[in-house]
């Protein structure tokens, strides 16, 4: 009965947004055969840090936090010392504050240094995905791995990020190699990424190879298009076939009980184990790696006239490719306060 009644409730959930389009995905490029990343070059990233305005007290700084905190830590450190635009921006971020995304998109436009460019991606990335913006945080990942690469001791997070925002939208067959290869190339990267990065990694293979877990995962991902609010037939066509084969499904978990030999429902452990276990309880955590303030709440909670003034230097500040990112991230913030 456990997974009847599920079943139902994610046809009725995904039913009631059913004249919403599809949003087209973010481009996903193949996973490379031959791992791109280089070994941290410390030389090379105190140079940069220089060059940004690092003094040699800041940079001695960061070679004391360098066991403690470790290096890619250690090294946003001294980043935040010398550019204090990023580090108030990033600030911003861990204070939950919606302006956060657009500070970091004026230091992230405002930078010719690739050193600050993947800093300033690597938070910019991370706020999409704690936004439920999975999808965003892969266009920001796709620029780091082009362009930012080897320049930072962050590039194993940011490959960490990148196949657990896949994951998230869900693009469970791209995601999976990408795991792989982040604990095949970063074996010296923290233990609590890489052991999420494994119990990530067992989730989405069970789940592959679950019927009921991939239309879940695909009625959740046209649930995110449809709060987007834009219209469309092919999501209407996906909404039809998940409530099809859920009916499908039902029917067949029907048969199963009614041909079992086991207690009645609700009066002892079912006869079916896929009943209790098929449906997890929510999405998969990482420990406090995804531990932040809802800045949808914080957005909610602005005056109008606050709103109106982010909105306004989105529009006059910045170059294109940014401006259409942010509109539509603040819109999405809107939608997810008033729900």
């Amino acid at each position: 009965m456990t997974l009847r009644v599920a079943a139902c409730m994610l046809a009725l959930a995904a039913s009631a947004a059913f004249a919403r389009a599809q949003q087209d995905p973010p481009a996903v490029p193949e996973v490379r055969v031959i791992n791109p990343f280089e070994p941290f070059d410390r030389a090379k990233f105190e140079q940069a840090a220089r060059e940004l305005g690092a003094t040699d007290e800041q940079l001695q700084a960061f070679g004391a936090e360098f066991d403690e905190l470790g290096v890619a830590r250690a090294a946003d450190n001294l980043l935040r010392k010398a550019v204090p635009a990023f580090d108030q921006a990033v600030t911003a971020y861990e204070a939950g504050q919606p302006v956060a995304a657009l500070d970091l998109a004026k230091v992230l436009a405002g930078t010719e240094s690739k050193l600050l460019q993947a800093h300033t991606r690597y938070h910019l990335a991370r706020l999409f995905l704690d936004s439920d913006d999975p999808e965003r945080a892969i266009e920001v990942l796709n620029d780091y791995i082009e362009q930012s690469i080897n320049v930072s001791p962050l590039d194993g997070e940011a490959a960490y990020y990148y196949a657990q925002s896949l994951a998230e939208v869900p693009f469970v067959d791209d995601a999976i190699p990408r795991f792989r290869a982040f604990l095949k190339w970063f074996p010296d990267a923290s233990e609590r990424f890489r052991a999420a990065a494994h119990q990530r990694l067992l989730e989405l293979e069970r789940q592959r190879e679950s019927r009921l877990h991939q239309l879940a995962d695909g009625m959740k991902k046209t649930t995110r298009d449809l709060r987007k609010e834009k219209t469309g037939e092919p999501v209407q066509l996906d909404q039809q076939k998940y409530i099809e084969e859920l009916d499908a499904l039902i029917e067949m978990f029907q048969e199963m009980e009614q041909q079992s030999s086991g207690p009645a429902s609700g009066t002892g452990p079912s006869s079916n184990p896929a009943a209790s276990s098929a449906l997890p309880e929510g999405d998969g955590k990482v420990g406090d790696l995804n531990n932040r303030p809802s800045l949808a709440d914080r957005w909610g909670d602005m005056r109008d006239s606050e709103r109106e003034k982010i909105m306004a230097d989105v529009q006059n500040t910045m170059p294109p490719q940014y401006q259409k990112m942010l509109e539509e991230y603040y819109k999405k913030l809107g939608k997810a306060d008033r729900k």
